[in-house]
């Protein structure tokens, strides 16, 4: 097996984690936005593994996909690979997975028949945001999917902290899921999420509160992903009024528009805890080994 992708700390640990040879990928970019990433190595007759990520805060997935479309096409088609498993840790237009006004495309569905149709034989990506359909498995009809929790890799940073009587918060109503999850990894018995509606036509956030005893309580505020940080920001905000001792803004996926960062702290969050999910100088919770295993078990 070989993995092929950018020569980063991400996926030099990740190689060494399952026991193959990196063979890098070049991403060269025109000065007009077009991609041509190039595989500089002999992959032919050998499986492959692709990882590449998203650069936390571009605002490019559309660049980014074409990347790995390109990849994915050119490994197969022209360079002889065998089978090619994409790690993709961030899945790009999850949000997407129902149509929510008349005309919208139902984008999730296609990122994934686009993927399979480029030569992805199985697709790892983590903590994907789907939550009106019933698994990540229904966005491709042949390729395997695979989709792996962040939340460990959170957990086991937490952990670390001396937490002081610690509360699991929601930002919003789906996150409950989410609060739940980390809850029972960190081994924290209360957790709960506040309310939130989204305008679908201009995307303007409201909060619905509902107060809670978080006097002197360390409060992690999770999400699976944060983009613009408005809805974190919210909750950071609250849980602060509430008394919280230290507020800790904790998600796997670090999309992270321009301003989000300072809008979290400038709510009131002593700590941003974030996975490695996308390229962020600031992750440091890894979701490398999660994924090696899922590797592993693949090639049994």
């Amino acid at each position: 097996m070989l993995l092929v992708g950018p020569e980063d700390n991400f996926n030099i640990r990740l190689a060494k984690d399952i026991g193959a040879r990196l063979v890098t990928v070049e991403r060269r970019v025109f000065p007009d936005g077009e991609v041509c990433p190039r595989v500089s190595g002999d992959v032919r007759g050998q499986d492959v593994v692709l990882s590449m990520r998203m650069e936390a805060g571009s605002g490019s997935p559309n660049r980014y996909l074409m990347e790995v479309l390109f990849t994915l096409r050119n490994l197969k088609e022209h360079m002889g690979a065998g089978s090619v498993t994409l790690a993709m840790p961030y899945f790009p237009y999850a949000r997407q997975d129902t149509i929510f006004r008349p005309g919208e495309p139902l984008s999730s569905k296609y990122l994934g028949e686009l993927l399979e149709a480029a030569g992805a034989d199985v697709v790892i990506s983590v903590t994907v945001h789907l939550h009106r359909i019933g698994g990540f498995s229904e966005l491709f009809s042949r390729a395997k999917a695979v989709n792996l929790s962040g939340f460990e890799a959170l957990a086991s940073k937490l952990k670390d902290l001396p937490l002081k009587d610690p509360f699991i918060l929601g930002p919003d109503t789906e996150s409950i899921h989410w609060a739940k999850e980390l809850a029972s990894y960190c081994g924290v018995e209360e957790f709960d999420a506040f309310r939130k509606e989204r305008d679908v036509s201009t995307g303007e956030i409201r909060t619905y509160v509902k107060e809670l005893d978080l006097a002197g309580r360390d409060v992690i505020v999770v999400d699976d992903m944060v983009s613009t940080g408005g809805t974190m920001a919210n909750a950071v905000r609250e849980a602060r009024r509430m008394g919280a001792r230290t507020v800790i803004s904790a998600f796997v996926h670090p999309v992270l528009a321009p301003g989000a960062v300072d809008r979290i702290l400038g709510a009131g969050a002593d700590v941003i805890l974030a996975a490695d999910t996308l390229e962020w100088a600031g992750s440091k919770a890894s979701v490398v080994p999660s994924i090696a295993e899922a590797l592993r078990v693949a090639q049994e």
